[in-house]
């Protein structure tokens, strides 16, 4: 096998309450860590918890356009469609009305993502 070639997964399977799900991976809005768990945050205010931690999401997703903005977020740029800033604190307005905290130390790379 070639492991020159690398495949961006478009879909992936996900442990999630006594049954394999398969999702979309476009369909993902953001992702949330809940201690070793991860809640997958879809679109349709679909929330699923599973059973691995942020950073193996994290990983699975870096070359698609998926942003770790905070120790405990990784939002889909995709469903991006502002940054507001609110008394020192920053966020990111997704897609569907939802907000979501940026860290003062992962700014520099959201902005930088941004090409800001």
């Amino acid at each position: 096998m070639n492991n020159s070639v690398f495949s961006v997964p478009k879909y992936i399977a996900v442990n999630s309450q006594k049954k394999i799900k398969v999702l979309e991976v476009n369909k993902i809005i953001y992702l949330k860590s809940s201690g070793r768990y991860t809640i997958l945050h879809l679109e349709k205010e679909e929330s699923i918890i599973v059973c691995k931690n942020l950073g193996h999401y994290e990983k699975l997703f870096q070359d698609l356009d998926f942003l770790r903005i905070h120790n405990s977020f990784i939002v889909n740029v995709a469903y991006l469609s502002s940054i507001i800033k609110d008394t020192g604190r920053q966020y990111c307005v997704l897609k569907e009305n939802l907000i979501v905290p940026i860290s003062n130390r992962k700014l520099f790379d959201v902005k930088s993502f941004l090409n800001y």
